[in-house]
């Protein structure tokens, strides 16, 4: 893999491999490879057997019910407007 870089962004990605104490391949592919890692896990996808997904695919299916705590939950607002 290549990858074109300013030199601002050279002196960044080499300076923290350095402080970090690896070199600026290891610590670039390794923050590379995490934010991949995230970018898969924030896609919410999943695999499931066929039992599985059948039990997934009946409860998705059953009529929703409405109950008191649901409804104040989402009538009330959220911390961050508070």
């Amino acid at each position: 893999m290549s990858i074109r870089l300013t030199p601002e962004q050279d002196t960044v990605l080499r300076r923290a491999a350095e402080l970090r104490g690896e070199s600026t391949n290891e610590s670039v592919l390794g923050n590379a490879a995490g934010g991949a890692q995230s970018d898969l896990t924030n896609l919410r996808s999943f695999i499931a057997a066929d039992n599985e997904w059948l039990y997934v695919e009946t409860a998705l299916s059953e009529p929703v019910t409405s109950n008191a705590a649901m409804v104040k939950l989402l009538i009330s607002s959220s911390v961050l407007e508070r």
